[in-house]
């Protein structure tokens, strides 16, 4: 009890000073800010998320080395004005939120627990998730979308492709003299005829391997049952890209995959 008590006195002097400084730079002369589901209106993605994974190289370094978010996207609309969709990478639910000016309570996120959203509307417009369910105080930044896609994953997930592959893809070894390959950030390959889909495990049943790796799913869109998963990895500066095959060696158990021999190798030049 008295652990909840710190948190949430923690998120409460947090959230003053950040209102404090928004008022000492001005950004209130006009009046308090005031966050509503028609200002919010859109999809708002985890964009510290995809930062860490350009970082690393990799969904799994981004978590390890920091923290995974309460959600990957939250969504807000008009016409459910009580309510915000939240996204992570198997799941969709909907929980109650509370207005208060620039801050969002997020109702019962987590054991009963809220979660807070500070809405700051000067210059980029974002928001500042803080979680405090997890044991300390978490803090990440989420921006709106501007890509115009069916729901917040998918938002989400554009962005984070577009950290991971940003840039020519030059396949090497076997492959090497073949086209340059675009992995864009909806999810197709261009210019590889073996693929033209993919889509990146963020969560749930697709890390299979039994030694931690990145797992990507590759498919063609004229084949039905084309799916197959490969682990991926990084070298060190993020410049060579190794996809692996993945192979589960004892199929009654469902993480059991093994990591192979290499199936493609290429190397990325990233966009300026």
């Amino acid at each position: 009890m008295k652990k909840t008590i710190l948190l949430f006195g923690i998120l409460a002097v947090v959230i003053a000073a950040c209102q404090q400084d928004s008022a000492n730079s001005g950004a209130q002369q006009s009046g308090d800010i005031v966050a509503s589901p028609t200002i919010l209106a859109g999809q708002w993605i985890a964009m510290d998320f995809c930062a860490r994974a350009n970082q690393y190289g990799s969904v799994l370094g981004a978590m390890n080395n920091a923290h995974r978010p309460y959600a990957y996207a939250f969504e807000f609309t008009p016409n459910k004005p009580d309510s915000v969709i939240c996204y992570n990478g198997f799941e969709t639910w909907t929980l109650p939120v509370k207005y208060n000016k620039d801050t969002l309570e997020v109702m019962g996120a987590s054991q009963g627990k809220s979660v807070f959203l500070l809405y700051q509307s000067q210059g980029n417009k974002e928001m500042t998730l803080f979680d405090g369910t997890q044991g300390s105080m978490i803090m990440e930044r989420f921006v709106k979308s501007k890509a115009g896609t069916k729901d917040g994953y998918v938002a989400f997930a554009a962005a984070l492709n577009h950290n991971l592959f940003n840039g020519a893809i030059i396949p090497l070894g076997k492959d090497a003299g073949r086209d340059t390959l675009l992995f864009t950030p909806g999810g197709f390959i261009m210019n590889w005829k073996a693929y033209d889909q993919y889509s990146v495990c963020t969560g749930g049943d697709c890390f299979v391997t039994e030694e931690p790796m990145d797992v990507i799913t590759l498919s063609r869109s004229d084949t039905p049952g084309s799916e197959k998963m490969y682990g991926f990895r990084y070298n060190g500066t993020n410049d060579t890209l190794t996809f692996y095959n993945i192979v589960n060696t004892r199929p009654e158990e469902k993480f059991a995959y093994e990591i192979k021999a290499p199936a493609f190798k290429f190397y990325r030049i990233p966009q300026q």
